[in-house]
C-alpha cells in the first residue's frame, strides 16, 4: 500500500535519523579504536613482561609473571568483547547508512529548491528511499548481529 507522504515530516525523520546514525558512528568507531589501541598495547606489554622475566631478580620476575597473565587475560575479554558487539563492522554499516541518508537529503533539498518544488509523487519516492534506506541498514545490522 503507497501512501501520500508529507515532505515536512520526511525532512524532519530524515534530520532525527542523520543525528542517531551520526552519533552510532562516531561511539562505534570510538570503540573499534580502543579495541585496536588496547590490542596493540597490552600485547606489546605482555610481550615485553615475558621477555623480561628471565633479566629479573626472582621476586620481580614473578611480579613480572602475574602482569603477564593478567594482561594477557584482559586481551581474551577485550577479543571477546568485540567478537560479540563487532563494534568495526557496526561502524562501517552506521556510516554506509549516514552517506545514503546525506544523499537523500541531498536530493530533497535540491528538488525543494528547484522551481517546480517537491511534487506527490516525488514526496512518495523520497519516503520509498528513505524506507529502503533504513531497511537496507537494519538487514545489515541483522547480518552483523548473528
Amino acid at each position: 500500500m503507497e501512501i501520500d507522504a508529507d515532505i515536512e515530516q520526511l525532512k524532519n525523520d530524515l534530520a532525527t535519523q542523520i543525528q542517531r546514525t551520526r552519533a552510532n558512528r562516531a561511539d562505534d568507531k570510538r570503540k573499534s579504536a580502543f579495541v585496536a589501541v588496547y590490542v596493540g598495547i597490552v600485547s606489546a606489554v605482555t610481550t615485553v613482561c615475558i621477555g623480561i622475566v628471565s633479566f629479573l631478580p626472582k621476586h620481580y620476575a614473578g611480579v613480572f609473571g602475574i602482569a603477564s597473565l593478567l594482561t594477557s587475560a584482559s586481551l581474551t575479554v577485550v577479543a571477546a568483547w568485540d567478537g560479540i558487539f563487532r563494534h568495526k563492522k557496526l561502524w562501517i554499516n552506521a556510516a554506509t547508512t549516514l552517506n545514503e541518508l546525506y544523499e537523500l537529503d541531498a536530493d530533497i533539498r535540491h528538488t525543494q529548491g528547484s522551481s517546480n518544488g517537491v511534487n506527490q509523487a516525488q514526496a512518495n519516492l523520497f519516503y520509498a528511499r528513505y524506507k529502503t534506506i533504513l531497511r537496507d541498514s537494519n538487514e545489515r545490522w541483522y547480518k552483523i548481529r548473528e
